[in-house]
């Protein structure tokens, strides 16, 4: 079955989760170090849970995409946003010192980038969830 609009957007904002998962877990691995880390301990000690992280959105993200009765299946979208809207939720101050009070141009890219982001993604699992409540009903009658 076809994917509506707001279930591509959902796939498409999950992608870009998944790579702005990728590009702090380079630099916290100090790979690619663009972003000054801040705060006490070791960076690195982030890494599990940001591989953890990135393995369940691509597990969402093949399932959104593969799984044939994904689009008349409601729950799967609101569950499965969750995973990208919590790995967020620790950068939101971040998120507002960057764009308050800007450091450098890249910090307040990646902070609007991850709010269009959050909003697309939250915005798309709710639309989304909508659509395969609709899609299911008609399948049904």
């Amino acid at each position: 079955m076809q994917r509506t609009a707001a279930m591509k957007a959902f796939l498409a904002a999950y992608i870009v989760v998944f790579a702005i998962l990728v590009l702090f877990l380079l630099n916290v691995l100090g790979l690619l170090p663009i972003l000054e880390i801040e705060g006490q301990g070791d960076p690195s000690a982030f890494a599990l849970p940001l591989v953890v992280f990135g393995v369940l959105m691509v597990v969402i993200i093949l399932i959104g995409a593969m799984w044939g009765r994904a689009p008349r299946t409601p729950w799967f979208w609101l569950v499965g946003a969750i995973p990208g809207l919590l790995f967020f939720l620790p950068d939101i101050p971040i998120i507002v010192e960057a764009v308050t009070s800007p450091g450098s141009v890249l910090e307040v890219l990646l902070a609007i980038a991850v709010t269009a982001v959050f909003v697309v993604l939250l915005g798309s699992a709710v639309m989304s969830f909508r659509d395969a409540r609709r899609l299911r009903r008609s399948a049904a009658l």
